[in-house]
């Protein structure tokens, strides 16, 4: 959930931010973000007409349907200091499409 804030967590402030966008082919998985020991927070935003998958870990580890699916027209998975989560983010889709993303480090 985008901006689900809650009393018992600290607020973690970030100065970097990268904002990006992944076009993916026809049940092709493909990288989304790269390892990065330095993530405080990352979100994934689905703006396209098709159900995406997410997949934490490498594109070899999932499949269409076998992840976190991020249904289309706004369906969104959020990386925080709750769940935090470092390593490769990947995805793939049985439709072409596109999926937004921003990942920020301290």
């Amino acid at each position: 959930m985008l901006n689900n804030s809650s009393n018992t967590v600290e607020v973690i402030r970030f100065n970097n931010c990268t904002h990006g966008e992944k076009t993916f082919t026809k049940n092709v998985g493909d990288e989304v973000l790269n390892e990065n020991s330095n993530r405080q927070y990352a979100v994934f935003v689905n703006n396209s007409l098709y159900d995406i998958t997410l997949i934490l870990g490498d594109k070899s580890k999932g499949t269409v349907g076998k992840g976190i699916i991020l249904k289309p027209r706004g369906g969104s998975y959020e990386i925080n200091q709750t769940n935090l989560y470092v390593g490769k983010v990947s995805a793939i889709s049985a439709n072409n499409c596109k999926l937004s993303f921003v990942e920020c480090v301290e």
